[in-house]
């Protein structure tokens, strides 16, 4: 036993940078990786201790601390858990989880998206038409890659998106989106942009032409369309919108009904 414990004290702690590549090992997007990181240091940081120290005591001590929403409680709890799994140890035992919040989706109106388009140019009308036209979300309209794409003789092509949970899926893709899109060499199409970017730029565009919008409202309008185009079609709009439960596309169903 003393052998034992005099290794683990010679082992060198464990840092949230070994973290951060378990969880790109595993398959997760780099802006989970970051919100997860950061998630687990705020929390070191209120209690004092490294992250590789931390005990459900000092989560519990968090949360008392500092009321969070229930969606903001859910994300902090999932985050503890992955790292609590990577570390070894428990870190939200007994802590109750709310039940996942409903949340309507926000469709960007058809005559904001030809204003937003007609406002945009290069790259950014691209990535507004990737998320409108096949349903993007910011994270994998930034790292989008010529190597995802197979076309196809009629103008569209296919695309392989890897989105949330490392979950990949196909998805096809319009010719508006295509044409827009440089398909000349190799390798992702916008090297370096982060899913910040993507958001803030779009947005801020948008603003400018008297438009408040999120990114993700393009994803939303692209959910109600098909829902629409495809006769109502429940289970095609889940796997074009890659959905992993259809309760969660039962909402864009409501609002297209609407």
């Amino acid at each position: 036993r003393g052998r034992d414990l005099m290794a683990r004290c010679m082992t060198p702690p464990m840092t949230l940078d070994e973290f951060a590549e378990s969880q790109r090992a595993d398959g997760y997007s780099a802006s989970t990786i970051r919100v997860r990181v950061r998630c687990v240091k705020g929390i070191a940081r209120f209690a004092d201790v490294a992250a590789s120290q931390l005990t459900i005591d000092h989560v519990i001590g968090y949360f008392a601390a500092r009321p969070l929403g229930p969606w903001s409680r859910r994300t902090y709890l999932n985050h503890l858990r992955a790292f609590g799994k990577w570390l070894g140890v428990d870190l939200i035992q007994g802590i109750r989880k709310p039940a996942a919040p409903r949340s309507t989706p926000h469709p960007l109106p058809e005559d904001e998206l030809m204003r937003l388009t007609a406002a945009t140019h290069g790259e950014h009308r691209t990535w507004v038409l990737l998320g409108a036209f096949c349903g993007l979300r910011a994270h994998e309209t930034a790292k989008l890659a010529r190597e995802d794409l197979s076309a196809l003789d009629d103008g569209t092509a296919i695309l392989r998106v890897t989105g949330k949970g490392g979950r990949t899926d196909t998805i096809p893709v319009p010719p508006v989106v295509m044409k827009a899109l440089d398909l000349t060499g190799s390798g992702r199409f916008w090297e370096g942009t982060r899913a910040e970017s993507v958001s803030r730029t779009v947005a801020s565009i948008a603003a400018k032409i008297g438009i408040r919008m999120r990114y993700h409202q393009l994803r939303h309008r692209y959910g109600t369309m098909v829902y629409r185009s495809s006769g109502r079609d429940l289970l095609m709009t889940q796997r074009l919108m890659r959905h992993a439960s259809p309760a969660t596309t039962a909402g864009y169903a409501a609002v297209a009904d609407d």
